[in-house]
């Protein structure tokens, strides 16, 4: 018996709200998308979708532009406090290194207001500027009752873009005991890659540039910055990490990496209250 609640590829893409590059990732290489192939082509069931579609939205913080802007502050600082601008990509600009150490900072600050909303637990997270130190563990307190205490595990927070899934880590991360942490937490940031140009677009730096645009509607606009999306996808123990040099739709030509795809990573609330209790 034909399956009604089957959509096409196309229809899948737009009932979810997502690119077509990051549909292909969760369907091809993540694995959190299942689709049944028929005669070639690809159908999705559209209640396990709207499965996938609801814990996408109940795991999404939206920061405010005043979070945003606190968090970039603090990653500028970090830049110009003396942080390596030696990256994965190479030598990086101010800017590159910016527009990287604020992803992670934005998904701390989105995972310290997900745990506080949904779970009724609060943390405080290291808000001290110092490049030039490693810290491995992003969570720096945890209220137990009425007081603030260490945790009992060392946690770590990863973000990545969108697109991306699998949570990767760097060997040194994994293999230097005062870098591991005992548990990884990983967001997806959607974070406009013109964001800083959409902080100043009513500069008047822009003015001339704006009102080219405006005057031209074959162009791009250069969009308001209203809020940013952070979609925590869950978390996994170190122990659950990969030890491997490639994974579907990349290799690691300079060694190997620690990672898990998305679609392993705990995300349910059991998950999560579990986890609460250990830390």
């Amino acid at each position: 018996m034909k399956n009604i609640n089957l959509i096409k590829r196309k229809e899948a893409i737009e009932f979810l709200g997502i690119s077509e590059k990051e549909f292909n990732n969760y369907h091809k290489y993540s694995g959190e998308i299942i689709g049944e192939k028929i005669k070639n082509l690809w159908y999705f069931d559209k209640n396990k979708l709207t499965v996938w579609k609801n814990l996408k939205e109940s795991r999404t913080v939206n920061l405010t532009l005043s979070e945003y802007e606190k968090c970039f502050e603090f990653a500028i600082k970090m830049v110009y406090g003396g942080l390596s601008l030696h990256g994965i990509r190479g030598e990086r600009t101010e800017v590159q290194a910016a527009d990287d150490v604020i992803l992670g900072i934005l998904a701390e600050h989105a995972i310290k207001n997900f745990l506080s909303e949904n779970f009724l637990t609060e943390i405080k997270l290291d808000d001290r500027v110092h490049p030039e130190e490693i810290t491995p563990q992003d969570f720096d307190l945890i209220k137990d009752k009425k007081i603030f205490r260490k945790p009992k595990l060392g946690v770590g927070v990863k973000a990545s873009k969108m697109k991306n899934a699998f949570l990767i880590l760097g060997s040194k991360e994994v293999d230097l005991p005062n870098r591991r942490s005992d548990v990884y937490i990983f967001a997806r940031v959607g974070l406009p890659s013109d964001h800083l140009f959409r902080i100043l677009r009513n500069h008047s730096f822009f003015a001339k540039v704006r009102t080219f645009f405006e005057d031209n509607i074959e162009f791009k606009k250069i969009r308001k910055l209203e809020k940013i999306p952070i979609w925590i996808c869950g978390f996994c123990y170190v122990e659950e990490l990969e030890k491997v040099t490639k994974i579907p739709g990349q290799e690691f030509t300079n060694g190997y990496r620690y990672v898990i795809s998305v679609n392993k990573l705990h995300n349910s609330n059991k998950d999560w209250k579990e986890l609460i209790k250990k830390l």
